[in-house]
């Protein structure tokens, strides 16, 4: 099929049978009017169920439609992953939310104190921590390409880093975005258990739930596998590579292993996954978990959620427990995919909501 967005034609696999296909094309369509759109794979779950739609081009100009094993960076969205293996180290009594968060670093912080007050656990994890989002010494290296910000930025840089930076304000008491602190909030999980980040990801998520093509290292991979990201003029851009600090936004995976997420997030059964979901800050209108936005719909339904972003990708994520639905958009480009996302949660919240 062949929809036309922006005057170009963007090759698709929607069949355009049902209600749902329909609506998922118009929005899609409308998605397509920005310039910088390349690729784009959707899944809604309804009921538990999938439904895959994919849009456009792994590589602009390739012919190569994308599909539901396409692997496309997803930045942020590995936030959530952290949070679950946080709270599966909770329940491993390994860390206590309400820890000093210098119990776990080797040396003195004076610094992470606030007239007395400590950055706790849990502020890393709901973004309250007032630790800077991104320290200067991430762009200061001489080696610093701004194409690939993270490539060889050590721990090591990171707790200089950290030992710079100023208290402004009380922890736990402003939600201001880190992805300084859940980098930190990454190490300190692999120095309690010992491992590295992505075999505990894997040990207690990817594995259990099948997600076999979740990763981070793609380097066997044949390209044709991979959405490669984009600028805005839709010309190539790397991979992020953020080696030593991957629990902020390192893995890489598909709409395929994500309905799995979503699926294993909405049951709950997992009691790290039920954990991670707790809230931590805010209100059950707008709140906080352990690295989940939590929100409530207009119709008074509950969604867990996060996105990610990289130098040329976009992603979101939003799981609705009490329908047993939720929705992912993966992007190979800077498109705007904000109002899509809007539309088909809405979209999603309507049909799974007339479907029960």
């Amino acid at each position: 099929m062949i929809c036309a967005g922006q005057n170009r034609l963007v090759a698709s696999d929607n069949p355009l049978i049902s209600r749902l296909d329909s609506l998922v094309d118009k929005s899609v369509q409308r998605y397509f009017q920005d310039k910088r759109a390349v690729g784009l794979s959707i899944a809604f779950v309804q009921n538990g169920k999938p439904h895959f739609y994919d849009y456009g081009e792994t590589k602009a100009d390739n012919g190569q439609l994308p599909n539901n094993r396409t692997i496309y960076e997803i930045g942020s969205m590995t936030k959530s992953f952290t949070g679950i293996i946080l709270a599966r180290a909770i329940l491993d009594k390994k860390i206590n939310l309400e820890d000093d968060i210098r119990k776990y670093l080797k040396g003195s912080f004076p610094n992470l104190s606030y007239k007395g007050t400590p950055i706790r656990i849990k502020d890393l994890a709901n973004h309250t921590s007032r630790i800077t989002r991104i320290f200067p010494n991430m762009w200061e290296r001489p080696s610093y390409d701004s194409l690939n910000p993270l490539f060889n930025y050590s721990r090591q840089l990171l707790y200089e880093g950290l030992h710079k930076m100023k208290m402004d304000t009380l922890p736990g008491k402003i939600y201001s975005y880190s992805n300084m602190a859940v980098a930190l909030l990454g190490t300190i999980l692999e120095d309690v258990y010992g491992q590295d980040y992505f075999s505990l990801v894997s040990k207690n998520i990817l594995k259990p739930y099948q997600m076999r093509d979740t990763r981070i290292d793609i380097g066997s991979l044949p390209s044709g596998r991979i959405a490669w990201p984009h600028n805005p003029q839709r010309q190539p851009v790397p991979l992020w590579d953020l080696g030593e600090v991957p629990a902020m936004g390192a893995l890489r995976s598909t709409t395929a292993d994500l309905v799995n997420y979503i699926n294993a997030n909405n049951a709950e059964t997992n009691q790290a996954i039920k954990l991670s979901h707790q809230r931590t800050f805010g209100a059950d209108q707008e709140g906080m978990g352990m690295n989940w936005f939590i929100h409530s719909s207009p119709g008074g339904y509950h969604i867990l959620e996060h996105g990610g972003g990289t130098g040329g990708s976009r992603s979101s994520l939003d799981c609705f427990p009490q329908l047993n639905a939720g929705l992912v958009i993966l992007t190979n480009s800077l498109a705007n995919r904000n109002d899509l996302e809007k539309e088909l949660v809405a979209m999603l919240a309507a049909q799974s909501k007339g479907s029960k």
